[in-house]
């Protein structure tokens, strides 16, 4: 980790670690002091003498907070991430741990669905190209007149099952090599 810090960011860093705070705690002495004249001249009837203090110290304040903000935002952001990360680890294996049966069941039946698309097969009837009747995409034998289904041939442009002396798709009109 130190191999990532530039050493001359380093310095600046011990330098700002040590201003930041010092130009913030004279900037809150000056801003106690103004307002402390201030509540204290209530009772007197005079005018308050160190109000403008509190004019100087504020300004003041918000520098020595602002550099102290960089002095110190490596360390801060580091104890953070120390404290967020083993809990975010620990969400996430609580997570997966919970809907890994769900995720993997999903995974099957997508891959189901892609191999199904892939070899064509769908629940779609066939005709027989002998006698015309309607069978199922697996059957090898018409069940109406027992002549074969090999008879018939798919369609190169949709892969659907036309009449082996089908001209043209019956779906989709392409024609038939």
């Amino acid at each position: 980790m130190n191999k990532l810090i530039d050493p001359r960011h380093e310095n600046l860093r011990s330098i700002l670690r040590v201003v930041g705070p010092s130009v913030a705690a004279v900037g809150l002495v000056f801003m106690v002091i103004g307002i402390g004249s201030f509540f204290l001249s209530f009772g007197s009837f005079g005018p308050t003498r160190f109000f403008w203090c509190a004019f100087v110290g504020m300004p003041l304040l918000f520098v020595g907070v602002t550099i102290s903000k960089f002095a110190f935002l490596g360390a801060v952001t580091r104890y953070t991430a120390s404290e967020v990360a083993p809990v975010g680890k620990d969400v996430t294996n609580y997570m997966v741990d919970g809907t890994k049966d769900a995720i993997r069941d999903v995974a099957t039946a997508i891959g189901e669905g892609f191999s199904a698309a892939g070899s064509g097969v769908a629940d779609r009837a066939v005709r027989c190209g002998k006698c015309g009747s309607e069978n199922e995409v697996t059957a090898n034998f018409c069940q109406q007149c027992g002549a074969p289904m090999s008879a018939t041939k798919r369609c190169e442009k949709c892969g659907d099952l036309n009449d082996a002396d089908a001209r043209f798709c019956d779906h989709c009109g392409a024609p038939a090599v």
